[in-house]
């Protein structure tokens, strides 16, 4: 190769690498529990165990990047900020840590769980809304079934509607937003569960 085709190649190499490293970088997110020691409600008994889930989302939220809406009700994508993980799994599991801390109970397990040691009860909860508008306002609005033994018996039923507003338009007051109503989505379902229980007791 002569040195005219060589500086041509090496000046083509660095064209393409600032083009590839110049693009912003993606900013990963999660949801995480928010315990709050005054909002306990212990459940009676030694031995209970829970299940939650499976958990369902709409439809549209089933992508990796954080998905909002606009106030005309488009889907907004952002493609450079995306869910460190699964969402589905990642509500699941918040779900679980904060029900198990709210109920004092150690055997609260998300799904999937271990089919040879079924919970003796569990929670199926169908969201219908699990997000809203950057810079407004943000719903978590979800239905919840709880059954027993081992899934085949549902005995209680019920409808959480939350929602609240996101102090600005960022990707950062959204997520901080959908993070607190699902933490008080869990202080609703802990004490609407409790008193369907206490009810069969």
């Amino acid at each position: 190769m002569n040195s005219k085709a060589l500086c041509g190649s090496l000046i083509l190499l660095m064209l393409l690498t600032a083009c590839v490293s110049s693009g912003p970088k993606t900013q990963y997110y999660t949801l995480y529990t928010q315990v709050q020691p005054e909002t306990h409600t212990p459940l009676v008994g030694d031995k209970l165990s829970f299940g939650i889930g499976p958990i369902i989302l709409p439809e549209y939220l089933d992508h990796p990047a954080v998905v909002s809406r606009t106030q005309t009700q488009q889907i907004r994508v952002s493609g450079t900020y995306a869910w460190g993980g699964n969402l589905k799994a990642t509500v699941g599991r918040v779900l679980a840590s904060n029900l198990s801390e709210y109920w004092q109970q150690d055997s609260v397990w998300a799904f999937p769980w271990d089919n040879r040691a079924r919970p003796e009860y569990q929670i199926r909860i169908v969201f219908d809304d699990f997000a809203g508008v950057r810079g407004g306002t943000v719903s978590v609005n979800a239905r919840w079934m709880l059954f027993e033994q081992g899934g085949k018996k549902e005995i209680a039923v019920g409808t959480i509607q939350l929602s609240g507003e996101t102090t600005d338009e960022s990707v950062e007051a959204y997520v901080k937003s959908l993070n607190s109503l699902l933490n008080a989505f869990s202080v609703e379902l802990a004490k609407e569960v409790a008193e369907e229980l206490s009810a069969f007791q």
